[in-house]
């Protein structure tokens, strides 16, 4: 494992108050932070995506359609820095922007079908990647994160309404 990552994660000596629930979040944010950073890290190089522009494709993806004032309150952002972003996603082919049916002033934001292609890929490169990781752990440890599956993606779709 890299270096600057082994604090990061190694936090056992951190003095914590017993809760399933809190360790839970605990280790999905640990995973939420390191997976990034660990599968698809080629990938990454060969196409590298600023964090600002990640964070508006992952939202569209869920929720297309949003004009670059939702997408700024969603994420806390500043409207002036989604436009940014978004242009430079339009420009490299990754977002579309629609004019609202009732009013043209407002443009729509969609992914586009190059968009969609790129998750995919870099979906494929995950699941390489995770699959590497998976035959590293013990087979039991292996075979209930995989039957865990279901569950994790429902909790997913139950924090994204």
């Amino acid at each position: 494992m890299k270096s600057y990552l082994y604090a990061y994660i190694n936090m056992h000596g951190v003095e914590r108050q017993p809760s399933e629930a809190k360790d839970l979040a605990v280790v999905l944010f640990d995973l939420a932070w390191l997976l990034p950073r660990t599968l698809g890290v080629g990938d990454k190089r060969r196409d590298p995506i600023p964090p600002t522009e990640l964070e508006i494709m992952k939202l569209l993806v869920r929720r297309p359609g949003l004009s670059v004032t939702e997408v700024a309150r969603e994420l806390g952002l500043q409207p002036s820095n989604v436009s940014t972003a978004v242009r430079g996603l339009t420009e490299r082919g990754m977002l579309e922007r629609r004019m609202h049916v009732s009013d043209a002033r407002i443009g729509r934001l969609h992914p586009t079908r190059a968009a969609t292609a790129n998750r995919r890929a870099r979906e494929e490169a995950w699941g390489r990647d995770m699959e590497a990781a998976l035959a590293g752990l013990p087979p039991n440890d292996e075979k209930r994160l995989r039957q865990a599956l279901p569950a994790l993606r429902g909790l997913a779709e139950s924090l994204g309404r």
